[in-house]
């Protein structure tokens, strides 16, 4: 669906609809924006990229409803919003996560202003695992500290784990949660009056890889109560809903 003033602005309804319009030109650059509507920051990076599509009319601008179109966003590993893919025909340029106006501007000017290689494929889009970083970071030192091993990462978790009665292990903090699941689960304890701790996952891959063997669980968010795992969104709603969150947090153990 074409944006109603901008030729180059369009909303995604589909993965059909994507692929036709990014196969149309395989020279043109393409920003495909994952948003959603609970989202705050997506408010702001609307805007933004209403913005930057009049500045940028040489560029396709594409706005996908991350949770709406799961099949694209999983197809190019979007677990956040707002989080955006720069593509030149079907060749991942470079990915960017959250609201950075700034950083999302850098890397339109540093790919979308120059030549590259073009892609001559038709096939359907695939993500890479290329990352944006500013351009005053790429000359930065190398980081000289020891990689941690697996006893101390699973050391730190249980610490993690333990840092006070309730620690919500989630995408994004209470306050600018970045997905649907981690927003309604916040949600739920607020309704419920919890004290609880918060843990962004996405700012640290370690931790997150390793809670989901420690836990057996291979998503997020992870509730876990005095210590022990509880469960993820469908487990605490069933908790709440039977009276046995109350139970636990009440009992001092899991």
């Amino acid at each position: 669906m074409a944006h109603p003033t901008l030729t180059n602005y369009h909303t995604i309804t589909s993965p059909e609809s994507l692929q036709s319009l990014l196969s149309i030109d395989l020279t043109r650059v393409s920003v495909l924006y994952f948003r959603a509507d609970w989202a705050e920051p997506c408010t702001q990076m609307d805007g933004v990229m209403v913005e930057l599509a009049k500045r940028w009319n040489g560029v396709l601008f594409l706005s996908i409803e991350a949770e709406a179109l799961p099949d694209i966003s999983e197809s190019f590993e979007v677990d956040a919003v707002p989080y955006f893919i720069l593509l030149r025909g079907h060749t991942l340029l470079t990915r960017l996560s959250g609201a950075q106006p700034s950083v999302l501007s850098a890397a339109l000017t540093s790919h979308a202003s120059k030549p590259s290689a073009l892609s001559s494929s038709s096939a359907r889009p695939v993500a890479g695992a290329g990352t944006y970083a500013p351009q005053e970071a790429a000359g930065g030192q190398e980081d000289d500290e020891e990689e941690e091993s697996e006893e101390e990462l699973e050391k730190r978790c249980g610490e993690l784990m333990k840092q006070s009665s309730v620690v919500l292990f989630m995408k994004g903090d209470r306050d600018t949660p970045r997905c649907g699941f981690s927003q309604k689960i916040i949600g739920i304890l607020n309704d419920q009056g919890v004290e609880y701790t918060t843990f962004d996952i996405l700012g640290d891959e370690s931790v997150r890889q390793k809670l989901k063997t420690l836990n057996d669980w291979p998503t997020f968010p992870q509730l876990i109560i005095h210590g022990e795992f509880v469960g993820g969104l469908d487990v605490v709603k069933e908790m709440v809903e039977t009276g046995e969150l109350g139970e636990v947090l009440a009992s001092g153990s899991a």
